[in-house]
């Protein structure tokens, strides 16, 4: 059992602030049928005419065999996958892994270059990638095949994407203040922010709204399907919600780096912070199988619960586990990226497994060992 702490005077000052919204219309959608195809490969952001040309399709990838992959990856977003495994970026690598819930692994190299950023599970059983390096789309599929989809705007600095509503992907330009949407056949669709905000992290309600969390605008956005934008102005200067997610309660749950804590907001606008029991910020939050929301602080070395109520708590793990992103897995766990080459999986009581990200025929991680298994008593 990893060690765990109790902080029930979790919520911020105990009291609620109720926001008030500003319609807004967005611009006209800017609607780009583009055939799913493969590009050439740059690793910086390519400026793209107004109509990007249709390119060659590319062969499906091979997985990355030992020679061709780093000595030690670095794990970066993961997201739970159409199948019973969870799949990974890696920082600063053209490449995405699949883990298993029993730890194996397999790595796909992103044949024409690039870096993939964040991914989420599509409808059409594929994983769909965020590249700002080369400012796309990016599809893989289960056999290893891959699709890219240029965005019309140079730089537009592509960064979250989700599955949301209509069946399709939609996703954050962080550069160019825009909400993108692709459809499973490679249809874009950019919705203009009203007004620039850097837009981070996006999430689907259980309203049928996508909710944005505009870092540097210090904003949450409610957003319909159709492009209809609601500004929500945080209260505190500074705030910079980055993460979001759609909570079990019908709430939007966020991270706010600069107080260094977690933001409950209803549709409604009501908004009710929480201060987290471990210090540090808040990195990534992910909704889990128990229906609380769970939180990493990576200087903390922890993994913290908050429930609806906002009654938190947090598991402090050993201090070379620095847990990065975080994603509710198949398995009924928690499981968590490490930057140094691991994998982190953490059931509802506390128990800490821990696997390399790189595949049997690569090498192997520090410790030597494929699996790490931790039982640490509580503090």
């Amino acid at each position: 059992m990893i060690g765990m702490s109790m902080d029930q005077g979790g919520r911020f000052g105990g009291r609620r602030v109720r926001l008030r919204s500003r319609w807004r219309g967005s611009h006209v959608a800017i609607a780009i049928a583009v055939v799913l195809a493969g590009c050439g490969a740059r690793q910086k952001p390519l400026a793209l005419p107004p109509m990007a040309p249709p390119a060659i399709p590319v062969a499906p990838a091979p997985r990355a065999e030992a020679p061709n992959a780093a000595a030690m990856p670095a794990p970066f977003a993961i997201t739970r996958g159409f199948d019973a495994s969870l799949w990974f970026t890696e920082f600063h690598a053209n490449r995405i892994g699949r883990i298993s819930t029993a730890g194996e692994v397999a790595t796909f190299e992103i044949t024409s270059g690039g870096l993939p950023e964040r991914l989420a599970a599509g409808p059409d059983e594929a994983i769909w990638f965020t590249d700002p390096a080369r400012n796309r789309i990016g599809r893989l599929d289960p056999g290893g095949a891959q699709a890219f989809i240029p965005l019309r705007n140079g730089d537009s600095g592509p960064a979250t994407i989700i599955s949301g509503p209509g069946g399709d992907l939609w996703f954050t330009e962080h550069a160019s203040n825009r909400i993108g949407r692709v459809t499973p056949l490679g249809t874009v669709t950019e919705f203009a922010l009203p007004k620039a905000g850097g837009p981070a992290g996006i999430a689907a309600g259980a309203d049928g709204n996508l909710y944005i969390a505009e870092n540097s605008g210090n904003r949450i956005d409610r957003m319909s399907p159709a492009g209809r934008i609601e500004e929500y102005e945080l209260p505190h200067p500074d705030t910079r919600p980055n993460d979001i997610v759609a909570g079990a309660d019908g709430n939007l749950w966020f991270t706010e780096l600069g107080p260094q804590r977690v933001g409950r907001m209803s549709p409604d606008g009501d908004l009710t912070e929480f201060k987290l029991p471990a210090a540090g910020l808040p990195m990534s939050l992910a909704v889990g199988p128990d229906g609380n929301i769970w939180v990493t602080v990576a200087a903390a070395h922890a993994v913290c619960k908050i429930d609806p109520d906002g009654a938190a708590s947090a598991f402090f793990l050993p201090d070379n586990v620095y847990p990065s992103f975080i994603s509710s897995g198949p398995d009924n766990n928690l499981w968590f990226t490490e930057p140094d080459g691991r994998i982190g999986r953490l059931t509802l009581a506390g128990r800490l497994t821990q696997f390399s990200a790189s595949p049997a025929n690569d090498a192997a991680d520090a410790t030597g060992a494929r699996k790490h298994e931790l039982l640490i008593a509580p503090h």
